[in-house]
Order: structure tokens, then C-alpha cells, then sequence
């Protein structure tokens, strides 16, 4: 049977003689939040080793005695992030790994016996404890994946994030845990920074990629088995270690596109697999800076065209080589990673690099990059993965939200709070880490929120859903019916919140993703006596104004990766109001012909099967004056493109023709008596020779 002490019983907080900065911050922390919801107020001292034990105290930090009493338990805090809680002679323990263990120990404590809630950055619950309350406690506690990290930028707060049990946060100090270090500009794409071609392009193009007998200055990548190119882009490596030592890994790693070197070396070091010069190339480097710093590494992504990992160089990849998996294409976001066919090359490509690399992390996405504001619904499925992940032995996990300031994206602060957990322990239970959120983040309003969510959790998983990373409404997740049912839930939601201005704002960034969802619908029009407005003009122009209002005052300046909110308003501004029909009829025949050859372009590039890449054609977008960022979002809200099963991955698509012929040929509308006023009417009655008459 466990020992036990009780709360009230405990008198002081005791570190070790030396504290590391964390082991210190933990102290002030429990101390703090302890006298918030017992009212016990605890005195923080620190025991120097020889003198005598104080008894009835919190024992922080790896103290030198606790490693000779506790021996066979002091084991599991080698790592720097875990550690241990138990009662021993009338004293709590709670000791952890340095330099974090302890810190991400005490926070453990706070949420499982005080019921304290860290749920977004200077959102705390601190519920009233009776200061009597008994402690029995012996256990340990480490982390599923050795490093975690979710980049949503709010979440990097350091002091927030260090409650999350993050540990890969390039703002983290050491008072707040520190950090395993990186760069954020040397973290992924890395190839221009390392052989930038403004300074060696004009001189030297055979350090770049060949692509179709050309050597590229732009939207290229770098000839990897050129020696020139692999002792640049050395130096640099080294210099940047030398620049930042604290950092733990730099990013040697391929630019954002295709279009890699395909000269005769390369060529023959790929035998058929570009990741096979990816990485000859990063093992050159690796083995420059293992003779300098032998405790760094470097990092490189398997992405898009190196996703296929080399199987015969098992063996060959060196120890200071982190390997990130990228789930990129194909994915399909909503079925877990075994169990899809659309998820079946990643899965297999996975745990081929798991075989061959001795570091192997993912990069996983779970973000609707097209839509940030959009319902996604994806939570059982990245729970599920996130299992997966740790039963296959993936060492490290980042999970890519939208990044950048302007940005807001659904449920995020739910999102943060339940996937921080899972990062640490995928076992918990996905609907009760919701609910719980729910419950004191919404406070009054929590019924009609966890209403909302208790009606978007299913979709995931109904046979007719298909998300991915760059999805709209051809994702088949949200109806119009659907929408606005949800949007009379959070309209009593708003009721609920009554006048407490903190739960209301948490209740609009709900609303906001409704209201995004119904103004990108399809939109049926009016059009009579010279004015043009939408079907559902009143619902339409509140909705809109409510948004324009919303997205202002939370200052979210973007809707999607890389499109403005200003471009997206403006249209959303002509949609939502009654316009003369006279006033836009000069410009209607330009935007039509562009649209029209548009498609044209879209049709005579589909392949033999009938499908096509949405970004085989940017140029021809950009030659017709379109923005490709702001076309792609459009596209997707059109339905104009959709993903049947037989498609081979979500690169391709294949194009809706009745749907582009809808927009291209919309029905005219046919007036009818009903719809006029009756002074319209008094006009009309009795003049000859009128080729059509009104319909009743």
C-alpha cells in the first residue's frame, strides 16, 4: 500500500543546493497555485546534502540522496523529461530529469491532484481544494516521443508551453525547461540558404539543378553531387553551429518545390530515387560535423519527391542524421494512416525509414492549409496516429498547424489543449480531454459548445468524407443545413455567455468558423428590375458584416496559406449586397472570357485518365492575371474539383464539368409577376407588342 500525507500536513518546499533555473521556476509555480486553490502557504528552502532531512516538505529536484534512497526509481528520470511522484517518511517527491523533468512534474501534480487547468497562454483554472486533502501518490511518468512540438505560434509562449510539456521551442529559456534547440530559419528548406544562387548563380549555374537541359536560378533545388556544392554548403552548416551553439540540429533540407538536378551524376547516384543524392549529400556533411561537434546533428525531410526511403542503404546513414517523414501526398487526413488505401504509400514509406535511419520524426499535418477557419474535423483519426507513431518508434513529433501572425485557425486553443496531451500520452481518451477543455473554457456557454462539437466529431468518419491538407467544400464535410443548424446552436451559445466579455470572445472565435463556413458556400441569385443580390440577401449581408467585424477585432488577416483577408472580403463584399446589374455589366464579359480560358487551359492539360494537378497550370493563372494563391481557395468553394476514389493520390484531381459548366452558363433568371413590386406591375399593364409576358 502506498504512503500518504496530507496537504495541510507539508510545510515547506525543498530544492535541491544548487537548482537549475527550472528546478527553481517549478518551486515558485507549485508554490503559487498550491496557496491559489488551498490557501496553504508553503515556504521555499533549499537542503544542502549531509544536513538533516527536513521532514513534512515537497522534495524538488534531483536531490543527491533521493539517488541513493530511491535508486531503482531514479532510473526512469534519466530522461530529461520525465519523472517521478511519490510519498516517502510524511514527505511528497516529485523529481524529474534535468533540466525539465521536474518543472513538467509539478505541473503533473497541479492537473491530477489540485485539478488545476493550464488551458491556453494566461488561461488558467485554479478550482478551491480543502487544504486537508490526502496525498497518495508513486508513480512515474515519460513522455510517448522524446520531443514534441505543435506550432501554433500562441502555443510557443514559453511560459504556456513549458505547461504543455513542450520541448522543442526555439523560444523556451532555461527558467521555462529550455529546449532540444533549433533555428527557425535554418529548420526546413534550407537549399538557397546554404548555396544562395544570387551569389554564385551567374558564376557558377553547375552548382544548381538541371531540369529539362537548363540550369535553374529560380524554383529549383541544388546539384548535389557537385564537390563545389557539398563543401559550400559544409562550411555554412559549420559556420551556423559555430554562430548559435546552443542550438541542437540545422536543417539541410530540400526548397518547397520540385525540380530537382537531373545531370548525369545525379542521375546515376538516384538510380531512379532522388533521395538517394539527398542523402549521399547530407552524409558529407554530417560526417564535418561530427569531427567538430559531436554532439549536433543535422536534419533533412523525406518530402514529395525524396519521400521513398533508399532501402539498400540500410546501415549507411550516420548517427547524427535525423530522417522527418513528411505526410504530405497522398493523405487522405480523416482515416487513419493503416488503415486507407490513400494512406497506404505514406504508412509503407514510414517504416521503410524507420528501418533505414537512425532518427526517424514526422512532420504531420493537421491543418486545412486552403481554409484555417474551416471546421476539419480530424481528432480520432490524430489520435489514433498519434499511437500508431509511438508503437512504430518514431523518436520525435511536430505537428504543423498554420504559422504566422494574422492567423487563427478552428478551434485552436482546443486543439493546443488536447494534442499537447496526446503528444505526451496517446492513450488518453480524445472525448473526455474535449469535454473537460470545454467545460471550464467556456464556462456558462460550455453546453452549447460541446453541442457544436458533439455534432462535428462524426463526420470524420462517414464513408462519404474525404479530407486532406488542402481541402474545401469537395471534402463533402459540411452541407448548408448542417451549417446553419450549428449556427443557431451557437447563437443560444452567445446567450448563454450573458454579459461576461472573456467567455463571449471565446464564444465568437467559434462563431467565426460558422460564419466562414456558410459565406463560402455556393450562392444562388436574384436578379430583378436591374438589381442583382444574393437568394438569402438578409442572413448573407448579417453573416457578412458579423465576420468582417470578428476577423477585425481578433485581427485575422488571413483565411488561408498565402491568400490576404482583404481579397477574400472584397469578393464576399460583391457577393453579400444587391449591385445594379448595369454597373457590373461592362466588366461581366472580361471576368467571363478569363474564366472561360481558364478552364480551356485546365481541360487540354488533364492526363490520360482524365485528371489533373492543380498546379500544372500557375503559369497560365498568373498569364490571365489571376493570383494563384487567392484561385486555388476559389476552386475549392466551386467544387469545381473533387477527389472520387479512384484517383491514385490528392496531388490529381478530377475536374467537375457540370459544375464548370454551371458557372460558366448559370440559368437566367425568369421573372415572375409574384416577384415585382405592383408599381412595376402598373408599368408593364397594357403595352402592346411585348414579346414575352410574366409568368404567375
Amino acid at each position: 500500500m502506498n504512503e500518504h500525507v496530507m496537504l495541510s500536513d507539508l510545510l515547506t518546499i525543498v530544492l535541491p543546493e544548487n537548482p537549475a533555473p527550472a528546478e527553481s521556476k517549478a518551486a515558485t509555480e507549485l508554490s503559487t497555485f498550491i496557496k491559489k486553490s488551498t490557501g496553504i502557504k508553503l515556504e521555499i528552502t533549499s537542503y544542502k546534502f549531509g544536513e538533516t532531512l527536513p521532514s513534512r516538505a515537497i522534495l524538488l529536484g534531483s536531490h543527491e540522496f533521493l539517488k541513493r534512497d530511491l535508486e531503482g526509481k531514479f532510473e526512469i528520470i534519466k530522461n530529461s523529461d520525465s519523472f517521478l511522484m511519490t510519498v516517502k517518511q510524511n514527505s511528497l517527491i516529485i523529481a524529474g530529469g534535468c533540466p525539465r523533468g521536474t518543472l513538467f512534474g509539478i505541473y503533473h501534480f497541479l492537473d491530477t491532484f489540485l485539478g488545476v487547468r493550464f488551458l491556453a497562454p494566461e488561461v488558467v483554472h485554479v478550482p478551491q481544494n480543502d487544504p486537508n486533502l490526502t496525498i497518495s501518490v508513486d508513480t512515474s511518468s515519460k513522455p510517448a516521443f522524446k520531443y514534441r512540438v505543435i506550432t501554433y505560434l500562441d502555443g510557443l509562449d514559453p511560459e504556456f508551453s513549458s505547461t504543455q510539456k513542450v520541448n522543442l521551442n526555439p523560444f523556451a529559456d532555461e527558467e521555462t525547461g529550455g529546449s532540444y534547440k533549433f533555428s527557425p530559419d535554418k529548420l526546413t528548406h534550407t537549399f538557397y540558404s546554404l548555396v544562395p544562387p544570387k551569389r554564385y548563380f551567374k558564376e557558377h549555374p553547375e552548382y544548381f539543378s538541371l531540369v529539362d537541359g537548363e540550369r535553374l536560378e529560380q524554383l529549383g533545388q541544388l546539384c548535389l553531387t557537385n564537390p563545389n556544392v557539398v563543401r559550400i554548403a559544409t562550411e555554412i552548416v559549420l559556420k551556423w553551429f559555430k554562430e548559435e551553439p546552443d542550438i541542437m540540429t540545422v536543417g539541410v533540407v530540400q526548397n518547397d518545390w520540385t525540380n530537382y538536378c537531373t545531370c548525369a551524376n545525379c542521375k546515376a547516384v538516384d538510380a531512379g530515387n532522388p533521395a538517394r543524392s539527398l542523402l549521399h549529400f547530407c552524409k558529407h556533411i554530417a560526417a564535418k560535423v561530427k569531427e567538430i561537434y559531436p554532439d549536433k546533428y543535422i536534419h533533412t525531410i523525406a518530402y514529395t519527391y525524396t519521400e521513398k526511403p533508399p532501402m539498400d542503404m540500410k546501415g549507411e546513414l550516420p548517427d547524427n542524421l535525423i530522417v522527418t517523414v513528411c505526410n504530405m501526398y497522398p493523405y487522405r487526413s480523416n482515416r487513419p494512416m493503416d488503415q486507407d488505401r490513400m494512406n497506404e504509400r505514406y504508412h509503407e514509406n514510414l517504416k521503410g525509414w524507420l528501418d533505414i535511419a537512425p532518427h526517424v520524426f514526422v512532420w504531420h499535418y493537421f491543418v486545412d492549409f486552403t481554409h484555417y477557419l474551416l471546421p476539419y474535423p480530424i481528432w480520432h483519426t490524430m489520435a489514433t496516429d498519434l499511437k500508431h507513431y509511438r508503437d512504430l518508434g518514431v523518436e520525435g513529433v511536430l505537428l504543423q498547424a498554420g504559422i504566422g501572425l494574422g492567423l487563427y485557425q478552428e478551434f485552436q486553443e482546443l486543439k493546443m489543449h488536447v494534442f499537447h496531451k496526446l503528444l505526451w500520452n496517446p492513450d488518453l481518451d480524445v472525448d473526455g480531454l474535449i469535454k473537460d477543455f470545454v467545460k471550464y473554457y467556456y464556462g456558462p456557454a460550455a453546453e452549447r459548445v460541446q453541442q457544436f462539437i458533439d455534432n462535428l466529431l462524426p463526420i470524420e468518419k462517414r464513408d462519404d468524407v474525404s479530407l486532406h491538407l488542402y481541402v474545401g467544400l469537395e471534402g463533402n464535410h459540411l452541407q448548408r443545413e448542417w451549417i446553419l443548424e450549428n449556427m443557431e446552436i451557437i447563437d443560444l451559445a452567445m446567450e448563454d455567455a450573458g454579459d461576461d466579455p472573456v467567455i463571449i470572445e471565446r464564444v465568437e472565435k467559434v462563431r467565426i468558423m460558422l460564419d466562414y463556413a456558410y459565406l463560402i458556400l455556393p450562392v444562388d441569385f436574384d436578379v430583378v428590375l436591374g438589381k442583382i443580390k444574393p437568394h438569402d440577401f438578409k442572413l448573407r449581408k448579417k453573416v457578412f458584416e458579423r465576420f468582417q467585424h470578428l476577423t477585425t477585432k481578433f485581427k485575422i488577416t488571413s483565411p488561408g496559406e498565402g491568400a490576404p483577408m482583404s481579397a477574400f472580403m472584397d469578393r464576399q463584399a460583391i457577393i453579400s449586397k444587391e449591385t445594379a446589374v448595369l454597373a457590373i455589366a461592362e466588366l461581366a464579359p472580361l471576368v467571363h472570357g478569363i474564366m472561360k480560358e481558364l478552364f480551356e487551359k485546365v481541360k487540354r492539360n488533364l492526363d490520360d485518365h482524365g485528371l489533373f494537378k492543380p498546379n500544372d497550370f500557375i503559369t497560365s493563372v498568373v498569364k490571365l492575371g489571376l493570383n494563384p494563391l487567392e484561385l486555388g481557395p476559389w476552386m475549392s468553394e466551386k467544387q469545381v474539383a473533387s477527389y472520387p476514389e479512384s484517383i491514385p493520390d490528392n496531388w490529381h484531381r478530377s475536374l467537375e464539368f457540370n459544375q464548370v459548366e454551371n458557372l460558366l452558363s448559370p440559368k437566367i433568371p425568369n421573372v415572375r409577376k409574384s416577384d415585382l413590386p405592383s408599381i412595376a406591375l402598373g408599368m408593364l399593364k397594357g403595352l402592346p407588342d411585348q414579346v414575352d409576358e410574366l409568368k404567375e
